[in-house]
C-alpha cells in the first residue's frame, strides 16, 4: 500500500513537470473579437499568427498548422448512426480536405530550440476554397449533378457553440450524431533521435472557426409524383356530416424562391424571408359560395441526413432506409394568419376548353374547374404568405455532402369554415421544398 502511494505520488510529479514542460501556443486571428467566434465564407482569407513561449529550453524539428476541413474531431464531420432494434454505433469519419500552411526555412531559430523568455511568432493564411477537389468524392453515385454537390464546402453544424456569433448557444437543429467542425490545429512536433520517421507532438493546440459557404440558388426540385412533397391537392368540400358535398377545392403552390441568409457580417437581427403563394379554387356542385376562409399557418421543417456510407443519392425521407442511413426533422413554427378577408372571384366556363384535369384555357385563371363538377362556374382565390426565419434557431443553407445532407420544407395549413361544420375545422395542407441560400454578392445596407 506504502509502495503504491509512492509510485501515485511520483507519477502525479511527473505529469506536472510534464505539463510544465510543454510549449505554450496561441493561436490569434486577424479580426478576432473578444468572446465571437470568427465567422467566414467561400473565398475569405483566414489570417493570423502563432505565438509558441516556452517554460525551459525546448529542441523541435518544426511547427505544423493546418486547417482541417472534414468528417471528424477538428475540421470534420462526424456521422453516427444509431439503430433501436441493434445495439450499438455504426460512424464514419471522412476527410474532404486539408490544407497546410508552408513555414519556410528561414523563419525557424537557428539552431530549432525555443528559448526561454522569448516569443516565437508564426504567420500563417488560408483561403476557403470554392469547391472540394473531385477526389474526395469517388464513390459510387447515381447522377452527376450528385458528384458536385458532394464536392461543395459544407458549413459548420452540430456545435451549439458555433451555430451564431459564439456568445449566445443557439440549435442549428442537428441531431448529436451528425457534426461538421472546423478547426486550425497547430503542433510543435519533434522526430525521434533513433527513426526520423517517428514524430512525437511536444504540444498541440486547435481554436475552431465558423465557416457558412456560399451557397447558389439550384433548380426548383422536380415534385411530379414526388413521395414527399405536395404542391397540389383536392378535396371534397362538405356540409357537414350527414348533409353531402359543398363542391370540389384545389389547393397549388409552385415552390417559393429560396431564402438568402445575410452574411455573416449582417446584424442578426435583420429579418430573413421569402414568400409563398397558395392559389385556391373552388368547383360548386350546384349555385353554392365557397367556403369562407380562415387561417393559414406556416411552418418549416429542417431534415438533416446521416449516413456512415455514402450517399449514393439524393437523400429522401420515404420508404425504408438502410441500417447504415438516418434522419433527423425539427419543425419550426413561423406564422399563423388569418386569411377570412382573401376575396374569392368567381369565373364562367363558358367558351372554355374543358379538361380531364384541374386546369383550364381560359385566360381568367391558371387553374380551371375540376372535371368531377360542371356547374358552368367556379372561384378562385390567392393567398400570399410571408415566410421569415426566426431568431431562435440558427438555419445552415441547403447541402449534400458524401455523408450528411440538410434540406428544408415549407407546411402550410389553410383552415376553412362551412355550414355544419361547428365541431372539427376543416384543413387543406401542401408541402413544397424550399431552399435556403448564401450569397456574398450583396452588402447588409438596405436589406
Amino acid at each position: 500500500m506504502v509502495a503504491a502511494s509512492i509510485i501515485s505520488r511520483g507519477s502525479d510529479t511527473l505529469n506536472v513537470f510534464t505539463r510544465r514542460s510543454q510549449p505554450n501556443i496561441d493561436i490569434n486571428l486577424v479580426g478576432q473579437k473578444p468572446g465571437l467566434v470568427s465567422s467566414y465564407t467561400t473565398g475569405d482569407h483566414i489570417e493570423g499568427t502563432v505565438t509558441v513561449t516556452v517554460e525551459h529550453e525546448t529542441r523541435f524539428n518544426e511547427v505544423e498548422i493546418v486547417l482541417q476541413v472534414t468528417y471528424a474531431d477538428i475540421g470534420t464531420s462526424r456521422t453516427t448512426v444509431e439503430r433501436a432494434v441493434c445495439p450499438g454505433r455504426t460512424g464514419s469519419q471522412h476527410m474532404f480536405l486539408e490544407l497546410r500552411q508552408p513555414i519556410e526555412y528561414g523563419d525557424y531559430p537557428t539552431p530549432r530550440m525555443f528559448e526561454l523568455g522569448r516569443k516565437y511568432s508564426f504567420p500563417f493564411q488560408f483561403v476557403i476554397p470554392e469547391q472540394l477537389l473531385p477526389q474526395v468524392c469517388t464513390h459510387k453515385r447515381k447522377y452527376n449533378a450528385i458528384h458536385q454537390s458532394h464536392t461543395m464546402i459544407p458549413p459548420t453544424l452540430g456545435d451549439p457553440m458555433l451555430a451564431s456569433n459564439g456568445r449566445t448557444l443557439l440549435d442549428d437543429m442537428a441531431p448529436e450524431m451528425s457534426q461538421i467542425s472546423y478547426i486550425i490545429r497547430v503542433g510543435v512536433l519533434k522526430r525521434s533521435s533513433t527513426d526520423q520517421r517517428q514524430v512525437k507532438a511536444l504540444a498541440s493546440f486547435a481554436k475552431k472557426v465558423r465557416i457558412i459557404p456560399t451557397v447558389e440558388e439550384e433548380p426548383p426540385i422536380d415534385v411530379f409524383d414526388h413521395p414527399y412533397y405536395c404542391t397540389h391537392k383536392e378535396i371534397s368540400v362538405k356540409r357537414g356530416f350527414p348533409r353531402g358535398k359543398l363542391g370540389r377545392m384545389v389547393a397549388s403552390s409552385a415552390q417559393p424562391k429560396p431564402i438568402r441568409l445575410l452574411p455573416h457580417s449582417c446584424d442578426a437581427r435583420d429579418t430573413v424571408s421569402t414568400v409563398a403563394t397558395l392559389q385556391l379554387l373552388f368547383n360548386p356542385v350546384g349555385n353554392e359560395l365557397p367556403p369562407k376562409l380562415g387561417s393559414m399557418t406556416s411552418k418549416l421543417k429542417a431534415s438533416t441526413f446521416y449516413s456512415a456510407t455514402p450517399w449514393e443519392d439524393f437523400p429522401c425521407q420515404s420508404g425504408a432506409m438502410p441500417f447504415s442511413q438516418g434522419f433527423f426533422n425539427e419543425t419550426v413554427p413561423l406564422s399563423t394568419m388569418c386569411v377570412g378577408s382573401a376575396e374569392w372571384q368567381k369565373h364562367s366556363t363558358s367558351g372554355c376548353e374543358r379538361r380531364d384535369s384541374t386546369e383550364s384555357t381560359c385566360s381568367e385563371s391558371s387553374t380551371g374547374p375540376s372535371s368531377e363538377f360542371n356547374s358552368g362556374i367556379y372561384y378562385t382565390a390567392s393567398v400570399v404568405i410571408p415566410v421569415s426565419l426566426p431568431h431562435s434557431k440558427t438555419f445552415v443553407p441547403t447541402f449534400h455532402s458524401c455523408l450528411m445532407s440538410r434540406i428544408y420544407s415549407l407546411d402550410l395549413t389553410l383552415s376553412y369554415h362551412t355550414p355544419g361544420t361547428n365541431v372539427l375545422t376543416p384543413t387543406i395542407s401542401l408541402r413544397l421544398p424550399i431552399q435556403i441560400t448564401t450569397q456574398s454578392d450583396y452588402t447588409c445596407e438596405g436589406l
